[in-house]
């Protein structure tokens, strides 16, 4: 059994992608080790009653990775600790420093984001602790090939695609149409953050009205709100969203529901048509994996997608769901089109579910811990 130090700005009780991805780093390692967690307010109560928590102020930044030092610090001289763990680039500088200290062995997730954004502050003092990590983490063959560009060596990359929780088919939940009025629509889903990158307003602008007009029962459900405290702010996409929907005439066609419950989505999940990941290239911003086209087919429902970042990962051709040339509009909303003419023209719920199984949370925490067991004996040999 190793002690291991996980620092992390993305943690519970905050919501997101890469929260549940960190928490899920902690709860797979806590299966065998000890871990420790210095996290954001909040975070003591997902942490096990025998493992320490230090929480940090979240805003600003600065404040924040000031803090995650001291008590990093402070509880590495306390505690005598093997590995030290980043959960994002942003508290990369944390787990170094704690690191080269104490002798330890340092690893850093990268998502893709953190190692791109546009930030000469960020640049001139993150990335270089990135580099400076014994390991590097990278979300997806994408994010793998921006470290590289970022100047980390290549041999110190290892792909760890996040994991997806597999629903639990006998249980029941709320019946998402009933509950919006959708009975008899044909559904499109949409769900996870609103960033200009997900290419939700282009999508409704370029391509929703051509499938409308084939299909007028056709639905865009658009599920989640604008980020807070993001590492990379933009302006509002829910004002773009709504002015193109009101620009084509399609007030009827898209239904926005904010951020939901977990059962919510879970039953939008399962009751959607089709889950659709327009995703556009945008400067300094970047989908690391696209771990919601994962989640989407473990509950049985395909992803068309615009094969743009990671998500070509996330999504297999023909077996989960079909990728198709980022910015060809025309190519999406034809794909969509076939696929309402014939819904038989999708991969099956069966497909969908078994590519999901691949990313199993557990599967995720084999992979993890060896990762790990690897790490610590590399330490072992050095220190002979």
């Amino acid at each position: 059994m190793k002690r291991i130090l996980i620092i992390t700005r993305n943690f519970p009780p905050l919501i997101g992608g890469m929260e549940r991805l960190v928490f899920n780093i902690y709860k797979q390692l806590a299966e065998q080790h000890d871990c420790d967690v210095i996290g954001p307010p909040g975070s003591r109560a997902s942490v096990q009653d025998n493992h320490q928590s230090y929480e940090c102020k979240l805003q600003p930044v600065s404040i924040f990775i000031l803090s995650a030092i001291f008590k990093g610090l402070r509880a590495s001289f306390s505690r005598k600790y093997g590995i030290c763990i980043a959960g994002s680039g942003l508290t990369a500088p944390v787990a170094v420093i704690v690191s080269k200290i104490h002798g330890l062995k340092s690893i850093t997730f990268v998502h893709g984001l953190d190692l791109i954004v546009r930030n000469r502050i960020y640049q001139s003092i993150f990335i270089p602790f990135i580099r400076r990590s014994d390991i590097v983490v990278a979300n997806s063959r994408n994010t793998a090939m921006l470290a590289e560009r970022a100047g980390i060596p290549t041999e110190r990359i290892i792909i760890l695609h996040p994991g997806a929780d597999m629903p639990d088919e006998s249980q029941t939940v709320e019946r998402f149409r009933k509950r919006y009025k959708l009975e008899g629509k044909s559904l499109l889903l949409s769900a996870g953050r609103l960033i200009p990158r997900k290419g939700l307003a282009e999508f409704i602008r370029y391509a929703l009205p051509a499938v409308v007009r084939k299909h007028r029962d056709t639905v865009l459900v658009i599920v989640g709100s604008e980020p807070e405290n993001a590492l990379n702010r933009t302006d509002s996409v829910l004002e773009d969203i709504k002015s193109a929907t009101e620009e084509y005439d399609l007030a009827e066609h898209v239904l926005m529901t904010g951020r939901i419950d977990d059962n919510s989505l879970q039953a939008a999940y399962g009751e959607a048509d089709c889950f659709i990941f327009p995703l556009r290239e945008v400067p300094d911003d970047v989908e690391g994996f696209g771990m919601v086209a994962v989640e989407a087919a473990a509950h049985g429902l395909p992803t068309v997608a615009f094969a743009e970042g990671g998500v070509s990962d996330a999504v297999a051709e023909g077996e989960s769901g079909f990728l198709v040339t980022p910015g060809d509009y025309e190519g999406f909303g034809r794909t969509l089109i076939k696929y309402l003419d014939d819904p038989d023209a999708m991969p099956s719920q069966a497909s969908c579910r078994a590519f999901a199984e691949r990313f199993n949370w557990n599967h995720f925490g084999d992979r993890l811990r060896h990762i790990i067991n690897s790490t610590s004996a590399e330490a072992s040999l050095e220190t002979e």
